[in-house]
């Protein structure tokens, strides 16, 4: 018999095609199903090798881009921290947003006097313009309703400096193209193709700066990681 994986089953179990609810029911919904997850301790993904590599990838970009050190990274679906920890450790600046509050914030904004903070809410209400030099989103954008995809790509825009950078990180649909499936709590997650991903994001003012294929746990699954330059003038 095949040794079980914790990743794999989950995944297998929780992949079911999904009918949206409504945009706003579905607001309840994310917020329930991520709280019971983190306060259950099955917020498997926190651990998650893979999950590191975005972050990674954000402060290469920023690097490239002139900003190897003292940028504001906007750090979208936060969870533990992990991910702002890295940040930090690589001398830039961190605002975390999630849904949830980690009780690990406040030790993270100790350690760091100044240059860490955190809030717990949706990204739409963060407020703001112009305020990040980057944007991380890893593993919250497939997780938004399909209505409100144009919302919150606006919203990140509006949030990023002129030539800011986006790095989102998301599921790599395996086929030609993507689909919308749910968890067993009914939280949607959406699996990309490159070109859907890059048409997706490039059509709101962004444009693709690279992509990459960063292989998970289990055979066959991988992220879809891409870095977006924030585009002048208004967006189609």
């Amino acid at each position: 018999m095949a040794e079980s994986h914790p990743i794999a089953d989950r995944y297998t179990v929780s992949r079911t095609e999904a009918t949206p609810l409504d945009e706003a029911a579905y607001a309840a919904v994310l917020h329930s199903d991520f709280h019971e997850h983190y306060a259950g301790g099955r917020d498997i993904w926190t651990g998650e090798e893979a999950m590191r590599q975005a972050p990674q990838l954000l402060m290469a970009a920023l690097a490239h881009a002139g900003r190897a050190a003292d940028a504001h990274v906007l750090d979208l679906g936060t969870g533990h921290g992990r991910d702002a920890e890295l940040v930090l450790a690589g001398g830039h600046r961190v605002t975390g947003c999630d849904l949830v509050a980690s009780p690990e914030w406040d030790a993270i904004t100790a350690r760091h006097p100044g240059r860490a903070r955190f809030v717990a809410g949706p990204v739409l209400d963060l407020p703001g313009s112009g305020e990040y030099d980057g944007v991380l989103d890893n593993g919250c954008f497939h997780h938004q309703h399909p209505d409100a995809y144009a919302a919150y790509l606006r919203h990140v825009r509006e949030l990023l400096r002129p030539e800011g950078l986006f790095t989102v990180s998301v599921f790599h649909a395996t086929g030609e193209r993507g689909g919308l499936y749910a968890n067993n709590g009914n939280r949607l997650y959406r699996e990309f193709t490159e070109d859907e991903l890059s048409a997706l994001v490039g059509g709101h003012g962004f444009a693709l700066v690279e992509a990459h294929h960063v292989p998970r746990a289990v055979e066959g699954l991988t992220y879809l990681v891409a870095t977006f330059r924030r585009t002048g003038g208004d967006p189609r």
